[in-house]
């Protein structure tokens, strides 16, 4: 079998990651085991923490970032409500929390009627 890359040489070796067929100019031996230029770059960066070309970011990634966007958008609608109708009328958060947990149903009138 001749070389991938250079077809008019005979392959010495094959690439132990891809499989290509590589000639003594294209073999790169690391460790006692033969890569070609662009799985030994691939591992390089993999082993380095430098970002591999072609990955995007995994769907569990995407699905955290969401999920973390989420609850700053609630946490921020619920300061707000708070700062602007039930602190002026209930006072401190303590004093809100207190509330919630006792009668719920006050904090959704007013608000109710408030809003």
């Amino acid at each position: 079998m001749n070389c991938d890359k250079h077809p008019e040489r005979e392959g010495v070796a094959s690439c132990i990651i891809c499989g290509r067929i590589l000639c003594e100019e294209c073999r790169l031996k690391l460790a006692g085991k033969n890569y070609c230029q662009s799985c030994a770059d691939k591992l390089f960066q993999e082993r380095s923490g430098e970002p591999v070309k072609g990955k995007g970011m995994g769907l569990g990634a995407k699905i955290l970032i969401a999920l973390l966007i989420i609850l700053v958008v609630l946490a921020l609608v619920s300061y707000l409500i708070y700062t602007v109708y039930l602190a002026p009328y209930y006072g401190s958060a303590e004093n809100v929390m207190r509330i919630l947990m006792n009668d719920p149903e006050r904090i959704i009138r007013f608000l109710s009627a408030n809003i």
